[in-house]
């Protein structure tokens, strides 16, 4: 389940709404009533209200786990993620097999940016009740390509591909392509990045460096900025910058948009990727398709589509495949490509994952080429 559902399902377990307090003579009824009234400042968008009003709740019934639940995901909601987290853990010491409590705390550590803490109270989860939806809901958003950072405050990831390139008149080579990285998370929600990759063809080597920012703007949007640059490039682009949104419009729906231009030798290309990702959590599946569009400094457009299954398995492993056609340049030369890939993403430790995966490409006039690749990520 996405995050646009997640405080939902935590604060709107009370059926019906109120516009104000009723009078009731029961304190089972005043505390109904309350989380009630509390339903329905959430549905207004009002969260300063929804907390004002599990605050006086939760005086009203100290110790109460559920209404310090719903009074730690709203504080969540609104962005208040240190004192939802202490809430949160209150909660958790009253009823520490609840679950709900702790698909609650993994968000609001999720939404904060500390992942490794999110990981943890959704190992916990899925060993109190295998199979649990809320935990394999949370686990799809945990998954290491959401995040240069899946783990840990601070992390580095290294990573080696092989690829055997075919060419209609001349013999096949070899290519190979080495990447390194690291990753801080500088701020709540807030993660830097920096990449170099060395992609050796034979008769040519590329260095492409890039500085990346990811941002989590609540717990419904996230987006990052990009640029990159190539010495002395022969086949890569000498320069490009990137920049992209995801916002979760439903529980089940992301919409995706994401804008790039890149500088090559002799051309320059801007590239626009709309797109939509469809979750159904109780499953650990998502689906996400996106358009492909393409203009040369001409103005000439070309367009082309991808798609893309993703699957989580019990204890956080994920698999993915998918399939695209698209326009790509590449040494100031733009060729339709055909793509087929699959890989998965293992955890070996609390902040070790293993990936590795298998791709295939052919460039339309140019090259065919089968590749595979395995990497680790280790976060501190």
């Amino acid at each position: 389940m996405r995050a646009a559902s997640a405080c939902a399902m935590a604060l709107l377990t009370a059926a019906g709404t109120a516009q104000a307090l009723p009078a009731v003579s029961s304190p089972a009824a005043t505390r109904d009533a309350q989380i009630a009234a509390a339903h329905d400042a959430v549905e207004r968008g009002d969260e300063a209200q929804a907390i004002a009003l599990l605050d006086r709740a939760n005086a009203d019934f100290p110790g109460d786990a559920e209404i310090l639940r719903l009074l730690g995901s709203a504080h969540a909601f609104a962005g208040h993620y240190p004192q939802a987290i202490a809430t949160l853990r209150q909660a958790q010491q009253l009823a520490p097999m609840d679950n709900d409590i702790g698909a609650a705390l993994a968000r609001a550590y999720l939404w904060s940016g500390d992942r490794a803490a999110a990981e943890r109270e959704v190992a916990a989860m899925e060993q109190r009740s295998p199979g649990d939806a809320e935990a394999a809901a949370i686990r799809r958003q945990l998954r290491p390509e959401d995040a240069p950072a899946a783990s840990g405050r601070f992390g580095v990831a290294a990573a080696q591909a092989l690829s055997h390139v075919s060419f209609a008149h001349r013999p096949s080579q070899t290519w190979s392509a080495t990447t390194l990285a690291a990753f801080g998370r500088v701020a709540p929600g807030t993660v830097l990045a920096v990449a170099a990759e060395r992609e050796d063809r034979q008769s040519f080597v590329d260095t492409r460096i890039e500085g990346r920012i990811d941002r989590r703007f609540g717990p419904h949007v996230r987006a990052y900025a990009a640029v990159a640059a190539t010495p002395k490039a022969d086949f890569r682009e000498k320069w490009g910058v990137s920049g992209g949104v995801e916002a979760d419009v439903t529980r089940y729906a992301t919409l995706l948009a994401d804008l790039r231009h890149a500088e090559y030798r002799d051309v320059s290309v801007t590239t626009f990727l709309p797109g939509v990702r469809l979750t159904a959590a109780r499953l650990g599946v998502s689906a996400t398709v996106r358009m492909i569009n393409l203009w040369d400094e001409q103005g000439t457009h070309r367009s082309g589509v991808s798609g893309r299954l993703d699957g989580t398995l019990a204890h956080g492993a994920t698999l993915y495949a998918g399939a695209a056609t698209y326009p790509d340049t590449e040494a100031g030369i733009t060729r339709q490509v055909h793509s087929l890939f699959a890989g998965a993403a293992v955890p070996l430790a609390e902040r070790i994952t293993l990936r590795a995966g298998l791709d295939y490409d052919r460039r339309r006039a140019t090259y065919t080429r089968k590749g595979g690749s395995v990497g680790i990520r280790i976060g501190f």
